[in-house]
């Protein structure tokens, strides 16, 4: 925190500045324009904006930023760190030359993983970074309990203990949304502490309107990131919902955004995220900075583009230091040299320059190790053919097969021969193969997928939202077999295996989820695990296959190491049933 004094001496021209940037074009988000400006900074603290005319410029550090826009650093409301599958520190050095200075972090992947412990890790890896790290304690661990087995379980009394910690400033998204409208036990107590706290409650819904949105509200829970268009964003907000607007590639909003804002004019309710970002997309494409660039050039206004992404964001997360450039606020400043490509020449973070030229100044450094347990975090044993094989019974067997990747459920008749179901002979059929791989039991259910276009050897990972058990799904056995000792011996990761040998594999040695490595290094094993599942016959987004099949919040068939779960319903359903051949007889009469 600044010095009070030399602050108000700077301010009033009595003292240099210890930075003063000139020369620039100010975005500003308050009142949507942009007009020349200097800005003077005392330690982390902005104490001044003026006119350029301003003659009385005195400063440590004068910054001519002719050509360039300043704008609020940027601001990401919702987000998974684990996703970039990097640790927090190199996560810094991927995006603060790209413009984020404060995350809202949900590391419900790593609570999933190591209960507590992990929710520590995370924050405890986050100190001393030039990047601003705020926590949101992990409410759904699991995502629906009794549907998947993960590391751990998070009930009221860890919400509440995790909302002791100063940097934990609220509820992380609600994802069981059925559970609060009828008001089951366990989400219902982890609610009411958020109220009885007065926390910030995030969410997370998805096809839900009339009566029971607005009962989802009157929770108390007030965002939702999974609306996808422009009529339900007006919608939501006229409700008072903060809608936050995912603009990743894989669930890119912003047109929507764009959209309502054409057809209600200003949008104060409405914040751009990432939720989830790949290695490989933060790289190439950017994180924040590419919603907003993507807006602009869509025809929203730069001003209100940046709002979106600055001032706030910073209000719904009652950072009401962040998110504008005005006296007494941090100074967290961005120097943009291309306003409409919102191109970001440089990063300021707490009065101090961390990036220039898509490059960090100084690498972050964290004083924090992860903790021994999260390096040895996948325990399954070895594995051979044998546990892959479906056990039957009987002549044949009604399988129930999960069709467009989960969203339907079809049924196929296949043979029962000496013991095995009999699926391999069709040739538009994967095995899908769960295994919970956290040490608390020794849980694993297999069904059939059709066409995911894998016409030969296996895909596995450990990184299988939420629960993060190990996911294996493929043509051949042994295959499957070798890929999932693969990643055992490995720690966790992504692998292709083909014939017994390993095409490719993206280590992921922290918790079977995060390397200690710098992005872009993490991003080309990631490439090449996608080239060799696209050799397999899986091309369209095979990262997204794995990840996202064992989700039993999402619509409308799921595998989890329990079962094969009804998301609507709520309950498992037979993956097999056996049929003797006098019932297959009867059947086909």
């Amino acid at each position: 925190m600044a010095n009070y004094e030399r602050l108000l001496q700077a301010a009033l021209g009595e003292a240099p500045a210890d930075v003063v940037i000139t020369g620039g074009l100010l975005v500003n988000v308050l009142t949507r324009e942009i007009y020349p400006a200097t800005v003077g900074i005392c330690e982390d603290t902005i104490a001044y904006v003026t006119g350029a005319e301003d003659a009385a410029v005195q400063g440590a550090q004068v910054v001519d930023a002719r050509g360039c826009w300043l704008t609020p650093g940027l601001i990401d409301a919702h987000m998974h760190i684990e996703s970039t599958h990097a640790t927090p520190r190199h996560f810094a050095d991927a995006v603060l030359p790209r413009g984020v200075t404060c995350v809202a972090q949900d590391p419900h992947e790593m609570a999933n993983v190591l209960g507590l412990e992990g929710v520590h890790a995370m924050r405890r890896a986050a100190v001393g970074l030039p990047l601003r790290v705020l926590t949101l304690a992990s409410t759904c661990v699991p995502s629906v309990p009794g549907m998947e087995t993960s590391g751990a379980e998070f009930g009221a009394a860890e919400i509440d203990a995790l909302l002791d910690e100063p940097d934990v400033i609220g509820l992380a998204e609600v994802m069981d949304f059925w559970g609060v409208i009828r008001q089951k036990p366990r989400v219902t107590e982890i609610v009411k502490v958020g109220r009885a706290r007065g926390a910030l409650m995030t969410g997370h819904i998805r096809q839900l309107g009339g009566r029971e949105l607005n009962t989802y509200l009157a929770a108390g829970i007030d965002s939702d990131h999974e609306q996808l268009d422009a009529a339900g964003i007006l919608a939501r907000s006229r409700l008072g919902m903060t809608v936050e607007i995912c603009c990743c590639q894989a669930r890119d909003t912003i047109p929507a955004a764009v959209e309502a804002w054409r057809m209600g004019g200003p949008l104060d309710a409405v914040v751009f995220v990432t939720d989830d970002i790949p290695p490989q997309e933060l790289i190439s494409a950017g994180h924040l900075d590419q919603g907003v660039r993507r807006a602009i050039q869509l025809g929203m206004p730069a001003a209100e583009a940046v709002r979106a992404a600055t001032l706030l964001p910073a209000r719904r997360l009652r950072q009401y230091d962040l998110g504008l450039i005005a006296p007494g606020r941090k100074a967290d400043i961005l120097l943009i040299d291309d306003l409409n490509a919102f191109h970001v020449a440089a990063t300021m973070v707490d009065g101090r320059w961390a990036a220039r030229g898509g490059q960090m100044l100084v690498p972050s450094v964290s004083a924090y190790d992860m903790p021994e347990l999260a390096l040895h975090s996948v325990h399954v044993p070895p594995l051979s053919a044998e546990d892959f094989a479906v056990v039957g019974r009987g002549s044949r067997a009604r399988a129930r097969v999960l069709a467009q990747r989960g969203r339907e459920l079809n049924e196929r008749l296949l043979p029962v021969q000496a013991g095995q179901v009999g699926w391999q002979d069709q040739a538009d059929l994967a095995l899908v193969s769960v295994w919970h791989r956290h040490g608390r039991t020794q849980d694993h259910a297999s069904v059939l997928l059709e066409g995911c276009g894998l016409q030969r050897g296996a895909l596995a990972t450990t990184y299988a939202h939420d629960a993060h058990n190990l996911v294996v799904v493929g043509r051949d056995p042994a295959d499957m077999a070798a890929a999932a000792n693969a990643l055992r011996e490995a720690g966790g990761g992504y692998a292709a295996v083909c014939g017994g040998q390993v095409l490719a594999l993206a280590a992921l040695p922290v918790a079977g989820i995060l390397a200690d490595r710098p992005v872009a290094e993490i991003a080309v094993e990631f490439a090449q695990f996608c080239a060799a599942a696209g050799d397999l016959g899986v091309s369209d987004q095979p990262i997204k296959l794995l990840t996202s099949l064992p989700l039993p919040v999402v619509p409308a068939f799921r595998p989890t190491d329990r079962g094969l779960v009804d998301v609507q319903r709520q309950t498992f359903i037979p993956a097999f049933e056996f049929l003797d051949e006098e019932t297959t007889n009867q059947e086909a009469r």
